[in-house]
């Protein structure tokens, strides 16, 4: 470490009932916890939390809901990078309700040193991506993937046809500006604060954000702003950081491995081959570039018929193929026309500026899959594959390369942050520490738990024994035989109820044998979760069932879902929003070549592990999540009831605290609804 850090754990620090002397800057935790006093474990917690971040350790915490883990890592991290003014503290988290969770205890923070006359600042911003910030007709209407919209955007500005990032540029040298840009950067501003400010003064908003990073002490983030390379270096050099500068904190880190690999996964399809192809014969390209991305379509098009959902590829014979059908005597060869290629692409997509177009680049993803997999051909962390799946325009087919290993993406992270902290409810430990190497970053790793805060009193957790959404399971009479045992919990329970499935496949199982009238036999209005619904569909189906609560026609509203979705991991649905929640099934990924090497990858990595690592795990952590739904307060109810006899089996990977208030008990209806009944009766 190049500074000698504070120390946050001996300082002596008042209390949260007595606030810091007016005037002091507050060094110590304790001085940062905003509220009267700690929960159990708290104050152990982030005085453990805080040694670590000093001594520049990567840390753990796995603590359920209610027991304030954003409070406890704001409290923890804000006196260290507090102490040096060039360390930030990004906040990495997966949705914009958990962003501004962040914003929130960060102004509670705030006015508490307010209204106890403390002079020290925080500057605080949540940040979204150029799609969901930009105002210009354009970037809105085509809705591209992130380096798509930042050639779009960049296009725009250099022809002088974006009058949002127009007019910021001209009042940016106002001195009344200067002044807000000053005052908006110290305080705590949420994503929509921003927005409704640039909408005021007409300016772009994305850009604003910009301006203002360098100045904050945390930046909050969706996890691609700090681990995609690409998008991280341009991020760095905004905020006028190195990674050694950064405490990295990340919410549901439990998602990092797979959100790691997605991202250094390639992939393309017919359409983008057909539209390179267009640009190509535009731009008048040689026949043997024309050549060569003809016969990439044609080759693709000849498999999609033997491709029902994934087969894995033969990646040298597929080369070879690409080799002898453009006459190429060499791998130099190709490498030759991919660099041919790639030349071209730039000087398209530079003609398209000078003329005043609008840029997509179909050609360099075209350059980057090819390139990679030259690159990773004997490499057995990446999968090779051709993928299909149905759409409303017919059967689509994709061209994947599959990343298996997580720490090519995370490995800069863990090693040269200045400390890393991972948050999380549902880890299973071993597996995160194993597949991340943890224990490999020539950092210390500190581990901590935290016990389950809840009154016995305030969960119950029961198994049904005989039901199961197994493959061979999945009938019609299985079908019935759940929505039978749903029945007495939807009647007993006084308001809302989740219903979370292991897949869409189940979701419609029950939908198409009678959810919908056993919900209304039950009182209760059901709503359905629907595969390819857009975020703002979501959005107003979550809102409509939340209002079941106060229904005049019904005794609250039942939502079917499926594990892993949206509402099961990123939405919160406390109090009545959700008394009971309904796990039907595990929900195992389906046997694919690609889910199977990756098991047999991690189990070449970590020997008898790679079933665990690649197939329970995650399907026990989407579980987990699902489970944690209706308890999100202290002094929340919630019933949890896991309808796959299969759980018992598996109650290893469950969370701890949900294991503790588990019960096995018959699949038995009078039983069941004794059960529902006992837990609500009022005590």
């Amino acid at each position: 470490m190049n500074q000698t850090p504070p120390d946050p754990i001996h300082q002596q620090s008042p209390s949260p009932s007595s606030p810091p002397s007016s005037g002091n800057i507050p060094l110590g935790f304790r001085d940062f916890f905003p509220y009267p006093q700690f929960r159990k474990n708290q104050e152990r917690v982030i005085g453990q939390l805080t040694e670590a971040m000093a001594l520049g350790k990567n840390s753990i915490l796995i603590a359920t809901n209610g027991t304030g883990k954003t409070i406890m890592a704001l409290s923890a991290a804000l006196p260290i990078a507090l102490h040096d003014k060039k360390r930030k503290i990004i906040f990495c988290s997966r949705t914009f309700t958990q962003n501004a969770r962040v914003i929130q205890e960060t102004k509670t923070i705030t006015q508490h040193f307010a209204k106890n006359n403390v002079s020290q600042m925080i500057g605080a911003l949540s940040l979204r991506g150029r799609n969901e910030m930009c105002p210009h007709k354009t970037i809105q209407r085509l809705q591209l993937p992130p380096s798509e919209s930042m050639s779009v955007c960049s296009t725009l500005r250099k022809n002088k046809k974006c009058p949002y990032f127009n007019h910021l540029m001209k009042k940016r040298k106002k001195t009344y500006f200067v002044d807000q840009l000053k005052s908006l950067s110290s305080f705590p501003l949420d994503a929509q604060d921003l927005l409704d400010f640039a909408e005021q003064d007409d300016v772009c908003p994305y850009f604003l954000s910009k301006f203002l990073m360098e100045n904050e002490d945390i930046i909050v983030c969706n996890y691609m702003w700090i681990f995609d390379p690409i998008i991280r270096k341009n991020f760095l050099e905004t905020i006028g950081c190195e990674l050694s500068d950064c405490i990295i904190i990340m919410d549901e880190c439990h998602n990092l491995p797979e959100m790691a690999n997605n991202i250094n996964s390639y992939r393309i399809t017919p359409y983008s081959i057909r539209q390179a192809l267009k640009d190509l014969e535009v731009a008048r390209a040689t026949f043997r570039l024309l050549n060569f991305v003809k016969n990439c379509r044609d080759l693709l098009g000849g498999i999609k018929n033997r491709v029902e959902e994934e087969i894995k590829l033969d990646a040298s014979r597929f080369l070879q193929k690409i080799l002898q059908k453009n006459k190429l005597s060499s791998m130099q060869e190709l490498q030759d026309v991919l660099a041919d290629l790639r030349e071209y692409g730039e000087a398209i997509n530079q003609e398209k500026i000078d003329q005043g177009q609008t840029p997509r680049d179909f050609i360099a993803p075209l350059v980057k899959f090819f390139s990679k997999f030259i690159e990773t051909l004997d490499d057995p962390a990446y999968f090779p594959c051709v993928t299909a799946k149905n759409s409303r325009n017919g059967k689509t087919i994709a061209l994947e390369l599959k990343c298996l290993s997580p720490r090519f993406i995370t490995d800069p992270i863990f090693t040269e942050s200045f400390a890393t902290l991972s948050l999380s409810g549902t880890l299973h430990p071993i597996t995160y520490t194993q597949l991340l190497g943890l224990n490999d970053t020539g950092k210390t790793l500190k581990i901590i738990k935290m016990e389950p805060p809840f009154p016995e009193k305030n969960v119950k957790v029961l198994i049904t024994k005989h039901l199961s959404t197994r493959g061979a399971s999945r009938t019609v009479s299985m079908y019935r035989d759940i929505l039978v045992a749903l029945k007495p919990v939807l009647q007993n329970t006084p308001k809302n109820v989740g219903v979370f499935c292991a897949s869409y496949e189940v979701v419609e199982g029950l939908w198409n044998n009678g959810f919908e009238k056993l919900a209304k036999m039950c009182k209760k209005k059901a709503f359905r979760e629907q595969k390819g619904n857009s975020a703002s569909d979501n959005d107003i189906l979550v809102e409509q069932y939340k209002n079941c609560i106060n229904h005049q026609k019904f005794d609250g509203g039942v939502l079917l879902g499926v594990c892993g979705g949206r509402n099961s991991e990123g939405e919160d649905f406390p109090g009545d929003y959700m008394n009971a929640v309904v796990i039907v099934g595990i929900p195992f990924q389906r046997p694919t070549p690609s889910g199977n090497a990756k098991i047999q990858y991690y189990d070449r990595l970590f020997p008898g592990k790679g079933r665990d690592f690649g197939y329970i795990v995650p399907a026990l952590q989407r579980s987990n999540q699902a489970c944690g739904r209706p308890i999100r307060k202290m002094d929340d109810k919630g019933l949890i009831i896991l309808m796959d006899f299969r759980f018992k089996h598996y109650r290893t990977f469950l969370s701890e605290w949900v294991r503790k208030y588990m019960k096995l008990i018959p699949f038995n209806t009078q039983l069941l609804e004794s059960e529902v009944r006992s837990f609500f009766a009022p005590k």
